[in-house]
């Protein structure tokens, strides 16, 4: 029996979602992942806007994944001006977009608490465990970024504020001091998930696909030759209704549908052979954390930052030079490119997030899987709604 599922509205993930699924037999035939956030015009409105604007306006496309935009874009504006950066302010933009990704990685896993731990008292004392993490995260952003939302200190040019040594030594303390207990979490979400797929009978490598990986850096970013991207319109891959309904676009680096994230970063940057589906995925976002922290812990221990950080050079180019910046954000590669012309002023912005990407790889996961394990695919990419309609 062949029918049409269409579910719009999905839970426990960031934003409002749509599923649409052909199912015959149970199984899933073909499936889409789409977005139904409006689009705010981010792109359009920061046309016309100073250069030095666009860390602080595309902080705002989404409350968590705020640093990892301001990165990308101070980046983008410095690679279309040739505004050379501080190495130790490099460092310190590394160090906040992996505090972020800890603080983004750990809100996913009390969001999908809920399907890992049916007992409520085993929920409420993993999310206590998962918390005390994620303020020490928290810290760091705000001790160093000026603000856990939003940071204001990353600029154009590097980082506004030098960090005093005291302040660097009890940060340093505190996550060497954490690295215990985010062990003992990671151990906590492995049991929890591995319940699950008992619980509910999934097999072992449910989502599994034959994708190629995209990322561009184990924990910072490089950047990407944006030219080699296509980019498809829900008009010209989505069925039906859902052609005017969905509010993202379908990005395709190299012209091919790949999997960004936690897994891409791990298979081109450390040899990982991938064993397939999102059950995998999980435990890599989740070991993420932890290499994120030992980063941190490696940053604060080898270098000092209380000087200045900022190269104050206004931003200024010919209008036709394409600045690219990347940052490699919790959820996949973060992508902004821009054209800035003499004035300073930006004539030309275009922002591609993981989540965009991820549309296809989740598509293509969906395809084969059983119907009522549909929401488990999708709820492991953790998707951005919306900062994928940007």
């Amino acid at each position: 029996m062949r029918k049409v599922v269409k579910l719009e509205g999905i839970p426990l993930t960031e934003g409002h979602s749509g599923l649409f699924l052909e199912v015959e037999n149970g199984t899933v035939k073909r499936g889409f992942y789409y977005a139904l956030v409006p689009v705010r015009g981010f792109e359009t409105l920061l046309v016309g806007k100073d250069a030095t604007v666009a860390p602080v306006l595309t902080s705002r496309i989404c409350g968590l994944c705020q640093v990892t935009h301001s990165i990308a874009a101070a980046r983008a504006v410095e690679a279309a001006c040739n505004i050379e950066v501080p190495p130790k302010a490099e460092l310190l933009r590394e160090l906040l977009g992996l505090a972020v990704r800890v603080y983004n990685n750990l809100l996913h896993q009390i969001v999908v608490s809920e399907d890992l731990f049916p007992q409520k008292d085993e929920q409420l004392a993993f999310i206590r465990q998962v918390q005390r993490i994620r303020k020490v995260a928290g810290e760091l952003l705000e001790s160093i970024g000026g603000e856990i939302i939003h940071s204001p200190n990353v600029k154009v040019g590097g980082v506004a504020e030098a960090i005093e040594p005291r302040l660097q030594e009890k940060l340093l303390k505190t996550v060497e001091a954490t690295l215990p207990l985010l062990r003992d979490s990671l151990e906590s979400f492995k049991e929890g998930l591995n319940s699950l797929w008992k619980r509910e009978g999934l097999p072992e490598e449910l989502g599994k696909h034959s994708l190629p990986f995209f990322a561009t850096d184990r924990f910072y970013g490089k950047p990407v030759d944006f030219n080699r991207f296509q980019f498809k319109m829900p008009q010209e891959l989505l069925p039906g209704e859902l052609k005017r309904r969905a509010t993202n676009l379908f990005p395709f680096p190299n012209g091919r549908a790949v999997e960004t994230g936690p897994r891409a970063r791990k298979v081109l940057f450390e040899g990982y052979k991938p064993k397939g589906g999102v059950k995998e995925l999980h435990l890599l976002r989740a070991l993420e954390n932890l290499e994120a922290f030992k980063r941190i812990e490696e940053i604060l221990s080898e270098h000092s930052f209380n000087r200045e950080l900022l190269n104050r050079t206004a931003p200024s180019s010919d209008g036709e030079r394409l600045g690219i910046g990347v940052h490699e954000a919790p959820r996949g590669t973060n992508i902004h490119a821009v054209k800035v012309d003499k004035s300073g002023k930006i004539i030309y912005y275009k922002i591609v997030v993981p989540t965009e990407i991820n549309f296809s790889a989740i598509a293509e996961a969906l395809k084969g899987a059983p119907a009522k394990a549909a929401e488990f695919i999708v709820r492991a990419y953790d998707p951005c709604i919306v900062c994928a309609a940007h």
